[in-house]
């Protein structure tokens, strides 16, 4: 388990930490020392757990969880106070749980047992990331695609949820400034489509993939995505997402 604790107080981070290396032994524990700091954390890497003091100079923890959550919207987040009076607003956040200073260990071990999210550990079988980077493991290994076309085709499938798209309209969001190219576009999804399916296959997952004449879809309840997992759990959280999606691709700019 990943996990991130930040508070202003150089002493209570210490109390934390080895609070935390003795109720889950073998987790990493980040510390941060200041809520632009974590900020920053958060952006460039995945916590599966924050835990966030509320009262803290310049950016509290109430302001920063609202920020984490658009960054991560997949993220747990717990608070950690001295002051009860903010439990209300805490909750009204998503967060997953409240607990008071000094935390003993019950309280972390009842946190930890309230998560929104699940934690795991090595992830099995194909998972997909839209949050940030667009990319898709196996295991916990990145797939490797053989040409960025054929990611960035399924990345629009994923997008899509389901919903099928026709061949002209993937030539329009693969090639939008190369109108003229239509028959050899045409041809060239055939040869991307070939070309996933058989990547697919090697997997175990030629299922997933759903070819219908001149259209193609995946099927997403066989797939773990970052992106489902928000939609079915905290639908609201996106729609004020300030993160990124997809962000290799110009087309999913405004998609999230």
């Amino acid at each position: 388990m990943n996990i991130l604790i930040v508070d202003d107080e150089e002493a209570v981070l210490r109390y934390l930490s080895r609070m935390f290396e003795k109720v889950i032994p073998g987790s990493v524990i980040t510390v941060s020392d200041s809520a632009e700091k974590a900020l920053e954390l958060c952006r460039k890497e995945h916590f599966d757990v924050a835990f966030l003091d509320v009262n803290m100079p310049v950016m509290d923890g109430l302001i920063l969880a609202k920020k984490m959550l658009r960054s991560r919207p997949i993220m747990n987040i717990v608070m950690v106070t001295a002051y009860p009076q903010f439990a209300l607003d805490a909750m009204k956040l998503y967060v997953c749980d409240y607990i008071i200073k000094p935390p003993l260990p019950e309280d972390i071990q009842k946190a930890l047992s309230h998560l929104r999210y699940p934690v795991i550990e090595t992830r099995k079988g194909l998972y997909v990331q839209c949050f940030g980077n667009f990319e898709v493991f196996y295991d916990g290994e990145p797939v490797h695609f053989g040409r960025a076309k054929t990611k960035e085709f399924f990345a629009y499938l994923i997008d899509r949820r389901g919903t099928a798209a026709a061949n002209a309209e993937i030539r329009a969001v693969l090639w939008k400034d190369e109108p003229n190219e239509a028959e050899k576009q045409r041809k060239y999804i055939a040869q991307l489509s070939y070309e996933l399916r058989t990547l697919l296959e090697q997997y175990g997952l030629s299922d997933i993939f759903v070819q219908s004449r001149d259209s193609y879809a995946i099927a997403p309840e066989k797939i773990q995505c970052d992106f489902y997992i928000a939609l079915s759990k905290n639908a609201e959280i996106l729609t004020s997402y300030g993160g990124d999606y997809m962000s290799q691709y110009e087309w999913a700019k405004y998609r999230v």
